[in-house]
């Protein structure tokens, strides 16, 4: 098989692809489906980075069957949108330069079951990297009712089965609150999307909610009331659409009594003798640990001069937490440090008299596109334009494989944990990265490509 370039106007991009066919419920017009891949679906970074570099590559080919005189795309929808859009971006509120181009490469597969089969195998681990937390669970669930067992994901997720929890959840609720329901959940512009943790943080009050989930192995959920269950997700469904701006530390910050807002929505919570989970928690205090090096590495030691006093004390609290008794904090923490290093990097490194912050280069991770200051650094574009700049591809894929993703999911959902060995390869895996970003200034920036930057 080799790679062949086809017209672009000869692809289709195809609305039942299996990452976003059932959040998706459009139109399957073109320009819909490309607007939805830009903004619910990360291809408007997609776009940026072919925008930046003028060029496709060839390796980046797309992997598609035969419709026709056509091809529909099976394999690199957001790909092929966002060059679609850079062919007219202002039609779709893209801040990019017009960019032509006529061709993309392929792989043509003429039959569609050997081509699914060969997706599968390729992206089974790394499946969920960039996906949304929804849309990762309606995989799960896809997987798990396939035969793959629970343990078997656990390289992708490390708490599978909260996944599969959330597909059957959402199988029940979007029967009741339909779109409605399925813009709250998926990813997109604003505050309007990614609402999907805050009804996973609700899961630890379901029986007020008036259902629950089984237990191993089908974690399958269970309607208690069924008027009771459809008045709470049409009520959470409204109160999210009036208040957009609602985040999953609002259900922790107030835990159960979050659930009487919706009282104004048409639903009274149910009376059980459920307790407030969070509530009885003890607070653990523990004197600081002293760690002994051994043969593998287990405290970083940055040579950057006079990093702030801070920083020094967010990185030794980290380092000092036991991974057997804080194990989720520790895991916390590791994520707190490799960003606020990350930024403190970009911030106060001087390249030709200037920040690196306030070169063009770094613009999207600070600036909206009307050039106005981002109320919170965006650390998804400036892990990636950091990345693309380091220059040796070693250490490139080390902070690739860093996966915060992974972390995120941990720290946010309630019945995620981390175990001690979870929390011990974090940290471990951490150090290079902290000494990587810390190292003296002029050896840090003698290993990025500087020229990029310019």
């Amino acid at each position: 098989m080799r790679i062949e370039y086809k017209n672009i106007n000869n692809l289709l991009l195809d609305p039942d692809n299996a990452r976003f066919a059932e959040l998706y419920s459009g139109s399957k017009k073109e320009e819909d489906l490309i607007e939805y891949l830009l903004y619910t679906e990360s291809a408007e970074e997609v776009a940026k980075n072919i925008s930046a570099r003028n060029l496709f590559y060839p390796d980046e080919a797309l992997w598609v069957v035969p419709v026709g005189k056509s091809f529909l795309v099976k394999d690199g929808n957001r790909r092929c949108a966002a060059v679609k859009a850079l062919q007219v971006p202002k039609k779709y509120d893209l801040d990019l330069s017009k960019m032509k181009i006529d061709k993309l490469p392929v792989l043509v597969y003429t039959k569609k079951n050997e081509l699914n089969r060969r997706i599968k195998e390729q992206h089974t681990h790394s499946l969920f990297r960039e996906w949304g937390r929804i849309a990762k669970a309606l995989k799960a669930f896809e997987m798990y009712n396939s035969g793959s067992s629970v343990d078997s994901m656990r390289e992708i997720d490390s708490n599978p089965s909260q996944l599969i929890k959330l597909a059957n959840f959402y199988y029940k609720a979007v029967k009741i609150a339909g779109e409605d329901l399925k813009k709250l959940l998926r990813r997109g512009k604003g505050n309007s999307g990614g609402k999907t943790i805050i009804f996973e943080r609700l899961f630890s009050y379901s029986k007020s909610c008036a259902y629950r989930f089984k237990g191993k192995p089908s974690y399958q959920i269970k309607i208690l009331d069924e008027t009771k269950f459809a008045e709470y997700v049409n009520a959470a469904v409204a109160y999210l659409k009036d208040n957009p701006r609602t985040t999953h530390i609002d259900v922790d910050n107030e835990k159960i009594k979050f659930l009487d807002k919706l009282h104004g929505y048409g639903f009274t919570r149910a009376k059980t003798d459920e307790k407030d989970k969070s509530s009885v928690s003890k607070t653990i205090k523990s004197k600081p640990i002293i760690i002994k090096r051994g043969s593998i590495k287990c405290y970083p030691t940055p040579e950057r001069k006079q990093v702030a006093p801070k920083l020094k004390h967010l990185i030794n609290e980290c380092y000092n937490l036991d991974n057997t008794n804080f194990s989720n904090a520790k895991i916390a923490l590791s994520r707190v440090v490799f960003e606020s290093i990350l930024k403190y990097v970009i911030e106060e490194t001087n390249y030709k008299g200037k920040k690196l912050r306030n070169y063009n280069y770094f613009r999207f991770a600070f600036y909206d596109k009307k050039n106005n200051s981002l109320k919170y650094t965006n650390f998804t574009i400036l892990r990636k334009k950091f990345i693309d700049l380091i220059i040796n591809t070693g250490n490139q894929k080390a902070f690739e494989q860093f996966d915060l993703e992974r972390l995120h999911q941990i720290i946010h959902n309630y019945k995620t944990g981390a175990g001690p060995n979870d929390a011990r390869t974090v940290s471990e895996n951490l150090i290079p990265l902290v000494e990587f970003m810390l190292q003296e200034e002029k050896d840090f920036l003698a290993s990025l490509d500087t020229k990029k930057l310019i």
